[in-house]
């Protein structure tokens, strides 16, 4: 009984997960295969877990590594917004 109230409070701790339409684009164009780690990456984060995550110099957004990926995020609110979706050698170029 205890494990499922501890399970219950674990999925609503949960933050919603929003992508941009630069983020949706680039997600279209990924094979089928990076596209799903990428989005469990992001949901591995909103569930609170441990995910290579680094603030960005200069700025309130951070990367999440996934890969040769990189997941830039926006995660100053109760929400995590996903701003933008690349390879590491050019996303940053913004």
């Amino acid at each position: 009984m205890v494990a499922l109230i501890i399970a219950v409070g674990y999925v609503d701790a949960m933050k919603p997960v929003e992508y941009s339409n630069a983020a949706k684009k680039s997600l279209s164009r990924m094979q089928p295969k990076r596209e799903a780690a990428i989005k469990a990456k992001v949901d591995a984060f909103a569930r609170g877990e441990r995910v290579d995550l680094k603030r960005l110099a200069g700025s309130s957004l951070a990367r999440i590594r996934v890969g040769d990926d990189r997941v830039i995020i926006d995660e100053r609110t109760n929400l995590v917004l996903v701003v933008n979706i690349g390879p590491r050698g050019g996303i940053y170029k913004d």
